[in-house]
């Protein structure tokens, strides 16, 4: 006998991402045992809701997950808007549609170009893989940052955006916004097509599965976020009757919460919405679809990278009908007065649809929430796809070759949980010897700091890297800090530029390009230095990364694309802090700028 553990430690996200393992126990050459596990905290953003009013939930629900904040946004405004019995004009309804189509673009390509190509050209991640395809990632994340500019035209921002209310969206863009984006929405279309056949000439597994595709589905469109939940077993329900058939269930090995329709696994997501909804695309995407050697409806769950693919030239070319006839309305939301009663809003997130149910009291406050992600939905199909591939892989290959055929069924999935990223920890049991995985580096010296004092300060620029979480804003907070410097002020007037990022991820690439000189700001993993603050190469940096989001880059990987992608013209340095300090940080950084 032996056994395979699989040991995945990535941070959690709420409800999201998470900590999870993958144990299989072979004998005599059969998997006499598969668990896989995630270890998830209790659901408590639907108990942060109770209690809250209508107009907090939208902004608090984005923050579920940073990955897909529109499907939450979104689920939850539909079903809120059912229960105030609100009508939204045809121009909320085009409008929430585009906005969809830059989150689908966004998700899609990251997991494309980042985490799912890599594996099947034979690359360990898709910095290494960048390299050789350098092309197609810059491709792929032009498509990317396309994708997060339409989310903020309307979310003023693409991570974790604040334009959507109940009734519409707090304010329209002008028309010069939306005809600068249908400019780069047409351009875009070429670099779509472009990338579904280079997809389509890669050699993916043949691995057929007998499995059950749901999703959402519209008669007259691709499905977003109205229509009918469906299958391919004969499933046709409005989304209210969703919990007469789907039942969400604890395990004993897993805190996450597992799904099943009719007590069977099923499969969410774009490979699932191309089998049910291909006749809703438009013309130009059959026909290209006609041309591949990808057949759909397909049951061979590694195409579902294409299946993206195909979405993502569906969304560009969604977004050029919506933004070729913009105008700016008289309002950009529908006035209402709230009441009591039960809600449900059911949209279709990147990896597949997210149910919401609320009960509001008549001053329009939840009392009660229930949310349903896509990973919860596709555990059960994930444990059952493992199992059948890795039998028609073969349970005697060497510990390597079953690690990375694990890490592709599960990523094939795009799941927000920690075994969608290229840290995935086996350790193999065979005959009483055991390999460990790697352990986090601690960083134990500084480098000097950064001489800022004779670079042009017209070419240069100070980036404080963050977001709102305390701990991990410090960028901001040194940013803030150093506007309020007298030296600091000085040499912004003489052309030094200093930026406030919002976690760019690989966006960051676009800011860096602007200039020679950058000095990075960005908090640094508890733990990682008993220093206050650190500078440091990229080198350096990658160590304190085993914490970096499945989607969203971390700052040492954006780095190490734009290296691969020789797109590292600028002079960079890293200034890591673990605390704020203003008066020790302006007189560290007036001593770099020679005062």
């Amino acid at each position: 006998m032996s056994t395979d553990t699989i040991k995945i430690n990535v941070p959690v996200l709420a409800r999201v991402e998470g900590e999870g393992a993958l144990e299989l126990c072979i004998e005599k050459q059969q998997i006499t045992d598969l668990k896989l596990r995630i270890f998830e905290p209790p659901r408590y953003f639907e108990k942060f809701l109770e209690g809250r009013n209508y107009y907090d939930v939208p902004d608090t629900v984005a923050r579920i997950c940073g990955i897909c904040p529109v499907a939450y946004q979104m689920s939850a405004v539909h079903a809120m808007e059912s229960i105030f019995d609100i009508s939204i004009t045809p121009w909320i309804r085009d409008m929430r549609r585009l906005m969809y189509c830059g989150e689908w673009l966004q998700s899609h390509s990251l997991h494309i170009h980042l985490l799912a190509a890599p594996d099947f050209l034979g690359f360990s991640s898709g910095i290494e893989m960048a390299e050789t395809y350098g092309d197609e990632v810059r491709r792929g994340l032009k498509l990317q940052t396309l994708g997060n500019d339409l989310i903020a035209f309307f979310g003023a921002r693409s991570v974790h955006p604040v334009g959507v209310r109940v009734g519409g969206f707090s304010k329209a863009p002008d028309k010069k916004q939306a005809a600068d984006l249908l400019t780069r929405v047409v351009e875009a279309k070429q670099d779509a097509i472009d990338l579904i056949h280079w997809l389509d000439t890669l050699t993916l597994p043949e691995d057929n599965q007998d499995f059950i595709s749901v999703a959402l589905h519209h008669d007259h469109e691709y499905a977003f976020n109205e229509g009918r939940l469906i299958s391919d077993h004969g499933l046709d329900i409005e989304i209210s009757e969703f919990d007469q058939h789907f039942k969400e269930h604890h395990v004993d090995h897993s805190t996450a919460l597992y799904c099943l329709l009719e007590g069977k696994p099923y499969l969410v997501g774009p490979l699932a919405r191309i089998n049910l909804n291909q006749n809703q695309l438009p013309d130009a995407v059959k026909t290209l679809m006609e041309n591949l050697k990808t057949t759909f409806p397909s049951k061979n769950m590694f195409h579902s990278m294409i299946a993206r693919a195909i979405e993502m030239y569906f969304a560009i070319l969604e977004a050029e009908k919506l933004l070729s006839h913009y105008s700016v309305p008289k309002n950009a939301y529908i006035e209402f007065v709230p009441r009591a009663g039960t809600g449900f809003g059911c949209t279709e997130a990147p990896r597949g649809f997210l149910w919401h149910r609320y009960d509001m009291d008549d001053a329009g406050c939840v009392t009660k929430a229930v949310i349903v992600p896509p990973t919860s939905q596709n555990q059960s199909r994930i444990e059952e796809d493992l199992k059948n591939s890795l039998i028609n892989f073969g349970l005697h290959q060497q510990k390597d070759a079953l690690q990375l055929h694990a890490e592709k069924v599960i990523r094939n999935y795009d799941p927000c949980i920690s075994c969608a990223t290229h840290f995935l920890d086996l350790t193999l049991i065979r005959d009483g010897q055991i390999r460990d995985g790697m352990q986090d580096e601690h960083i134990q010296h500084n480098l000097p700091p950064a001489d800022f004092s004779s670079v042009n300060l017209q070419q240069t620029a100070i980036i404080g890297i963050g977001s709102p979480h305390p701990g991990d804003d410090l960028g901001w907070l040194a940013i803030d800090s150093l506007k309020q410097n007298k030296h600091i002020q000085k040499r912004i007037k003489q052309g030094l530029s200093l930026h406030k990022l919002d976690r760019p991820g690989p966006s960051l690439i676009n800011h860096l390009q602007h200039y020679k000189h950058v000095l990075i700001i960005d908090a640094i993993k508890p733990g990682t230095t008993d220093n206050e603050h650190l500078w440091l190469n990229a080198n350096q940096l990658k160590s304190l990364n085993s914490t970096a989001s499945s989607h969203l880059l971390g700052l040492a990987e954006s780095l190490q694309l734009m290296h691969s992608l020789q797109l590292a013209h600028a002079d960079i340095d890293v200034l890591g802090l673990s605390t704020h300090q203003p008066e020790q940080l302006c007189n560290l950084l007036a001593s770099c700028f020679g005062y």
